[in-house]
């Protein structure tokens, strides 16, 4: 009798430990399947790995990919998960503006074209003009392609020694000097021989072209804190010619 009690005692302990051991693994196997999947917080973004002047054609090796995070990717920035062989497709592409090393790249910085370079890096509705220059009248070969200049006009007078200079344009992209654009210079000052290209509206260029016809045409170099985007501009008053800025043409007559 005893016997029996104790294979009953032994038995029943037997199914305890197993029914313990069964709801163990049960708890377990849930925590795993309820464990949170790792999400990533950054994204693959195609960069600049060298500066890109305007101008240039995109060659092998001027991208890269580098993870940023999700939260600060730039709208329009290229990324892998959108564009994986955009390192491939963009080769041969000009740079419609300058890209820094480390900048992530957008389609509107690049054009793809088989019209000629001043074209298609010119923006729509702006017109390329070149207008006669000497080293003297363009701050000593200081001015490069890129840089922003007013516009002066001189005219001579009738009496010997006497004339009158004025700015007809202020604020103006200098796209090249003679031949050179802003992405094939290649040192700090280039001394003009003939000609420099200026990046104009079509009334712009209407004005320049008469003024060229009147007098001799001089280039003053901005500041670059001056020709930024949205510094404040001094209102001024000139006579005589059609004054155009930023586009916008008014005639004023003379003073």
């Amino acid at each position: 009798m005893k016997y029996a009690r104790l294979l009953v005692l032994g038995v029943a302990l037997g199914a305890g430990l197993l029914a313990a051991r069964m709801v163990m693994t049960s708890g377990s196997e849930e925590v795993v399947a309820d464990a949170p999947t790792a999400v990533s917080t950054t994204l693959p973004v195609l960069v600049a790995s060298r500066d890109i002047k305007l101008g240039d054609q995109i060659g092998q090796g001027d991208f890269s990919w580098v993870d940023w995070p999700i939260q600060v990717v730039p709208q329009g920035a290229i990324t892998r998960e959108g564009q994986p062989d955009a390192e491939q497709t963009l080769v041969g592409q000009i740079a419609k503006a300058p890209i820094y090393v480390g900048e992530p790249i957008s389609e509107q910085r690049l054009i793809k074209t088989d019209r000629g370079f001043m074209a298609a890096i010119l923006p729509k509705g702006m017109r390329a003009i070149a207008v006669s220059i000497e080293s003297e009248t363009a701050a000593g070969g200081f001015i490069l392609p890129g840089d922003k200049v007013d516009v002066i006009l001189t005219k001579a007078g009738q009496t010997q020694g006497r004339g009158t200079s004025e700015t007809i344009m202020e604020n103006v992209r200098v796209l090249a000097i003679d031949t050179t654009t802003a992405g094939e210079q290649s040192e700090k000052t280039l001394e003009p021989d003939r000609t420099a290209t200026l990046e104009m509206t079509p009334q712009q260029a209407e004005t320049v072209s008469l003024a060229q016809q009147l007098g001799k045409i001089s280039l003053a170099l901005r500041s670059a804190q001056d020709s930024a985007d949205g510094a404040p501009q001094e209102e001024r008053t000139r006579g005589g010619v059609s004054f155009v800025k930023y586009g916008v043409s008014s005639q004023v007559g003379g003073q």
